[in-house]
């Protein structure tokens, strides 16, 4: 007997049409009462034979992160990707946006075309009201996945992250090494961990050493203008060294010391976080706290491939801590 058309089976399962063919087909990826919905539509047609799911590999995997105007997502999801092809495997790329395509529409239509796999960067699960919700239901599918760059979310699954308030602690230590004495930290946004962890690093690293008031922690968008405008706020309290949660918002602090005609690093000092390979080619090159991305990639492929294979389980938190680049953009505190 032929197949059944697709788009009928479809409108009588109100699914979409690869949701059908992964059905017919016997892969997983498709939710208990979805499948049986087409199972329905199918028998209504006459057609009874249906294969129980299995796991059939696509050599296809899916990787999601953030908007591509900050380059660590660019560089990390390179690294990523290299690594994944070492395994054999190819990589479907998706962007998730504020106002286009979210990280929950991308995994959906990533399962629905039947990937063997997924890597979220940065994704819900980067937010301190983490809506586990849409993960687990990837767990109850029985669909790989590996989360980066966030935090655990009450899941076994893989957690890969790079530790901020690590990094901001060696910031810190870098700056009072040079005499500094009023620092101050531009960070993200506090709905999210990265921000909060950066927080607790800055402040765990200054006290004791100097003062340090709430006003000299700025929060800002993750981006040049936000750098740019919380650099202008600590400027203005006379703040000499300032941490900043990526390299993007470093540059912009660069920028809101040179509009006060203060030089970098004679009058202030900035360092950045992500260490992107702009970073170095910058004017000052910046100093700054690189994240690990190749010894990152590798993992984050070992433990995809390894959920994906059922082999080894990576089910746990791994941590990676970034390395202080001295570069231009840092220099010993003016004696007063």
């Amino acid at each position: 007997m032929p197949r059944p058309p697709l788009r009928e089976v479809a409108h009588r399962a109100g699914v979409s049409e690869p949701t059908v063919s992964r059905v017919l087909n016997g892969r997983v990826g498709v939710a208990d009462g979805t499948r049986a919905k087409v199972v329905e539509a199918l028998a209504d047609l006459g057609f009874h034979d249906i294969p129980e799911p299995s796991a059939v590999r696509t050599g296809v995997v899916g990787l999601i992160t953030g908007e591509l105007t900050n380059p660590v997502f660019g560089e990390m999801s390179e690294g990523i990707i290299t690594r994944l092809a070492r395994h054999g495997l190819v990589t479907n790329l998706g962007v998730a946006t504020r106002n286009l395509i979210s990280e929950e529409r991308y995994i959906d239509e990533f399962v629905t075309r039947g990937v063997d796999g997924l890597v979220m960067i940065a994704g819900a699960h980067a937010r301190t009201d983490a809506d586990a919700a849409m993960y687990a239901r990837l767990v109850e599918r029985d669909i790989p996945f590996v989360l980066v760059n966030g935090r655990e979310i009450g899941l076994e699954v893989p957690y890969v992250w790079c530790d901020e308030s690590l990094g901001a602690q060696r910031a810190v230590q870098h700056l009072l090494s040079l005499g500094h004495r009023r620092i101050g930290a531009v960070l993200g946004q506090r709905l999210y961990v990265g921000t909060v962890r950066h927080d607790a690093g800055v402040r765990a690293a200054i006290e004791g050493h100097v003062e340090l008031h709430d006003t000299d922690i700025v929060s800002a968008p993750f981006t040049y203008e936000g750098g740019l405008a919380g650099a202008r706020q600590l400027l203005a309290r006379g703040i000499t060294g300032i941490i900043c949660a990526n390299d993007l918002m470093a540059l912009g602090a660069v920028a809101a010391a040179r509009q006060r005609t203060l030089s970098v690093p004679d009058d202030v000092s900035i360092v950045g976080y992500d260490g992107t390979d702009f970073s170095a080619t910058t004017d000052p090159a910046l100093t700054t706290l690189r994240q690990p991305f190749d010894d990152m990639g590798e993992l984050i492929a070992d433990a995809l491939v390894s959920e994906i294979d059922r082999s080894r389980r990576f089910r746990d938190s791994y941590v990676f801590a970034p390395e202080l680049i001295v570069r231009a953009s840092t220099g010993a505190a003016k004696v007063d």
